[in-house]
């Protein structure tokens, strides 16, 4: 059921605006139309819960100007002590409202032309040292021939702190970059979004579903996008745009938008596009600016919240029967007729979308304290001999059947997972434990990949199909991503 909105029509929560009807809510308040004394329209956003998390945003995007934002034009308190921004209200359809008319996609020339007036107020943004945080259809509207960037309160200096506490309710996880479970924003989250939204505008879905919050990041950081059906250059923009890494990505919005227009085709198809086409199919907005309404491709069942996830507004999801990719050694391996793990298949951390990737040095203080159990327990049972096939069975063993950890690992607070987020098996865990060797004997070559790795996978990693991961217990290494 439906819960009503705080305010009804003729209500006069803030001095000089009236309520006119509510438009829909998001992860802070609630949002709706109104009109001042004066007759302007106005976007009336109620801070519900939260408020210092977005005013902190807020306060920096105050003055911007641009015709491809949604313009802010105050912050005030009521009597009470409630904050409300004003804003422009746009009459326009939203991005969400024409992927739901056209739930096959919108196709190659109208995604081309949003992404070409996307980067122009993205890049507005950027230029001025912001990121936006949560790009997606819901927060894009078009109206009289503008494509307008809406809801940047959750904007963030890029100068402020990767580490910083405010995390609540921040991205919405179709749209989310694997590098926001560590809490690292940056333009390149933006980007990575804006990826996500062409892959969509082309298909009508996005590029990586699932039936959970923690399946569909597991996706984000393991999975390639499927783009062979795509004419190029749109494939190689979005294969480039959704990188794991940063830096191999687009390093500006405009380097963007000029890869995917300097292909003569795409560039031409804009010169005679009839803007008119992108509001036949749809009437007047009336989504909320939030829109916290789900894809709807492919669309929810009845909700069936996960145990896992209870109490987080996240509902389970059928993933389906399509062929799935998962990234082995770095590589795409296609998997046909292989349904993606289920959030109770998977490790606690990546249903929690905390993976976080052990680096190098705690490896080896892991190692280091394994070493010395090992070599102790040799040394008692007979020897150096000993000792080695002691070191096997203690590491496949307790690795394989004791929570990916051995001693020095649950010291460390880390812990080996399989690549595709489940738990590491018993076969799996002795697999990387005799990989080991190969990595010794290629005179530690082997471990030091670990430093240079994306991932932080040795070779016995990639033979293996390993990560290294802080476990989701350790305390101060958890880190989770909030939705």
């Amino acid at each position: 059921m439906v819960a009503a909105f705080t305010f009804k029509h003729g209500d006069r929560p803030l001095d000089g605006y009236v309520i006119q009807r509510g438009v829909g809510r998001g992860g802070f308040g609630e949002v709706y139309y109104a009109i001042s004394d004066g007759g302007r329209e106005v976007a009336l956003k109620y801070l519900r819960e939260n408020p210092a998390i977005e005013l902190r945003g807020v306060s920096h995007c105050m003055n911007l100007k641009s015709p491809h934002l949604v313009t802010i034009f105050d912050v005030k308190q009521n009597a009470d002590g409630e904050y409300f921004i004003i804003m422009e209200y746009v009459q326009g359809p939203s991005l969400r409202d024409l992927l739901i008319a056209e739930p096959d996609g919108l196709g190659p020339q109208k995604a081309a032309f949003f992404i070409r007036e996307l980067a122009k107020g993205l890049g507005y943004l950027h230029d001025r040292g912001i990121v936006h945080r949560d790009m997606k259809p819901g927060n894009i509207f078009y109206e009289d021939g503008y494509v307008k960037i809406g809801d940047y309160g959750l904007s963030k200096f890029i100068s402020v702190s990767r580490h910083s506490a405010q995390t609540a309710s921040v991205g919405t996880v179709h749209y989310m970059a694997p590098e926001i479970g560590s809490g690292n924003y940056h333009r390149g989250i933006d980007i990575y979004a804006l990826g996500v939204m062409l892959y969509e505008m082309l298909l009508g879905r996005v590029p990586y579903e699932g039936s959970s919050m923690g399946e569909v990041l597991m996706k984000h950081l393991m999975t390639q996008p499927e783009v062979d059906e795509l004419p190029e250059p749109f494939g190689r923009v979005i294969n480039k745009a959704l990188a794991k890494d940063p830096k191999d990505r687009y390093q500006t919005v405009d380097e963007m938008a000029d890869d995917l227009l300097s292909v003569g085709e795409v560039y031409e198809s804009l010169a005679g596009f009839n803007t008119v086409s992108l509001t036949a199919a749809v009437g007047q907005r009336v989504e909320p600016i939030d829109s916290p309404a789900r894809s709807p491709n492919p669309p929810p069942p009845p909700p069936v919240a996960h145990p896992a996830f209870a109490g987080t507004g996240e509902a389970n999801r059928d993933a389906g029967r399509i062929p799935q990719a998962v990234a082995v050694g770095g590589q795409r391996v296609a998997t046909p007729g292989i349904h993606p793990p289920t959030t109770a298949q998977l490790s606690p951390e990546a249903a929690a979308g905390n993976l976080r990737y052990a680096g190098f040095w705690v490896r080896v203080a892991a190692a280091i304290i394994d070493a010395l159990i090992v070599g102790a327990a040799g040394a008692i049972l007979g020897g150096p001999a000993s000792g080695f096939g002691l070191g096997i069975l203690y590491q496949g063993f307790l690795v394989g059947m004791w929570n990916g950890q051995t001693l020095g690992k649950k010291a460390c607070g880390i812990k080996v997972i399989s690549m595709d987020g489940c738990p590491c098996s018993l076969g799996q865990a002795f697999g990387r434990a005799f990989a080991k060797l190969i990595s010794a004997a290629i005179l530690l070559g082997g471990y030091l990949m670990i430093a240079f790795d994306s991932r932080k996978r040795g070779l016995h990693d990639h033979i293996a199909g390993t990560l290294h991961v802080y476990a989701l217990e350790s305390g101060p290494t958890d880190r989770r991503v909030t939705c």
